[in-house]
């Protein structure tokens, strides 16, 4: 049976919101939608009415999309102040058969949820390895303790709390919007889930992911997060700097860098320019080499920052480095990462159709997070109701001939 999740990425750049289809292991894009933030300054909520305004707008514009009002979301949050530790559980095995289920699996690893400290919020327990027990000795240490029986099962897991008032902030402007919060997933993990492979999986690795005022750094050992840090640098110093040097507006530089830069000049055209206007009107011609340098260099004191930062994440050697965010999209950035980081940094290219973007990467990664979890579980759950989905397979039937892209697309979905 098809099942449809939604999930809410709140920015200080942009409001996003995505609803996939799962069906047969693969995923669908339904409906996008993406809004300029207004509220929310270096990741954190400093305005909630004007938050709660921007995220309606996306709400709105999701239920034109798809007919349906989203009512049930996964909520992304970031990793300010995230504490990763290393924690031990254990349960008796009480059924007939002492054969480990499902609800032992989830019993024991809520059993080390007794160690969440007053002001902290669990977002996260992922399990390293399980220990089987029978009579008081140690049987085997192993990953998938399904079936297997004994009489009592233990747990080493890593579990992963952020500040109990960043939780609420983010649940209060979510709440306020008529959307229930299911799930929290870190946007660490949900960018890991995204981008990993089996070299990451099995090696320690580190994801960059450059925000507008933010940089988040993540380390990962064998795909379980060990440390986490929000930098207060990002990309929007870049548009600062354009600003500055060409005396454009912010809005302007924004759209100077989207449109015409390049990350490193190697990668520029030294005779081509863009026109564009300053505060006063005046006519200004931007030529593309130089303002690659411009942007370059920012790009690097950001990476650099980062590069420190990692000496405090870790001490272990990191194999493979992942540089997420919006401006990675930007031409010659591979450029950039090999100067700074050597051959072992790389980006990620998104090739889900309707979110072939990187900054739906973190959204995208929740979802499929979540639906990683209910699986393990062995649990089934769809964010719509079957009348809901009923309504969304007679609402393709409106669209004709004329429809737009999207309407065609979502159309496909549902007839095949």
């Amino acid at each position: 049976m098809k099942k449809i999740y939604t999930c809410i990425d709140i920015a200080s750049d942009t409001v996003r919101i995505l609803v996939y289809e799962y069906f047969e292991k693969k995923y669908r894009t339904l409906a996008v939608s993406s809004v300029r933030s207004k509220g929310i300054k270096h990741g954190k909520i400093v305005d909630e009415d004007l938050l709660i305004q921007r995220l309606k707008l996306a709400l709105d514009d999701i239920e034109k999309r798809i007919g349906i009002k989203v009512k049930k979301a996964i909520i992304t949050i970031p990793a300010f102040d995230t504490e990763c530790s290393l924690v031990h559980g254990n349960v008796p095995i009480v059924n007939d058969e002492k054969m480990v289920t499902e609800k032992d699996i989830l019993r024991v690893q809520n059993s080390v949820m007794q160690g969440v400290m007053p002001n902290m919020e669990l977002v996260n327990i992922t399990p390293i390895d399980f220990t089987i027990y029978e009579n008081g000795s140690e049987i085997e240490t192993i990953h998938d303790p399904k079936n297997k029986i004994c009489d009592r099962l233990a747990v080493r897991a890593m579990m992963v709390c952020v500040p109990k008032m960043l939780v609420a902030s983010y649940a209060k402007v979510v709440e306020a919007c008529g959307v229930e919060a299911i799930d929290l997933v870190l946007s660490s993990v949900a960018d890991y889930e995204e981008v990993h492979d089996e070299d990451m999986d099995k090696n320690v690795s580190l994801i960059i992911n450059i925000g507008k005022e933010t940089t988040t750094l993540s380390v990962f050992n064998k795909g379980i997060i060990t440390n986490a840090s929000v930098l207060n640098i990002g990309s929007k110093i870049i548009d600062n700097d354009i600003s500055y040097i060409y005396y454009t507006t912010k809005k302007s530089a924004r759209k100077i860098k989207e449109n015409f830069g390049v990350a490193h000049p190697r990668y520029a055209n030294k005779t081509e320019t863009y026109e564009a206007h300053d505060v006063n009107g005046k006519l200004v011609k931007i030529n593309q080499y130089e303002l690659s340098k411009i942007i370059n260099k920012r790009l690097v004191e950001i990476l650099n920052v980062a590069k420190n930062e990692l000496k405090v994440l870790t001490n272990k050697q990191i194999r493979y480095i992942m540089v997420l965010g919006g401006i990675t999209d930007m031409p010659g950035i591979n450029f950039v990462l090999e100067d700074v980081f050597g051959d072992n940094a790389k980006t990620y290219l998104m090739n889900t159709l309707g979110i072939r973007k990187a900054r739906f990467i973190t959204i995208s990664g929740a979802i499929k997070y979540f639906v990683k979890k209910i699986k393990l579980r062995g649990k089934e759950y769809s964010m719509f109701s079957s009348d809901d989905v009923d309504g969304l397979i007679h609402n393709k039937t409106k669209i004709g001939k004329n429809a737009s892209v999207l309407g065609r697309i979502f159309n496909y979905f549902f007839d095949n």
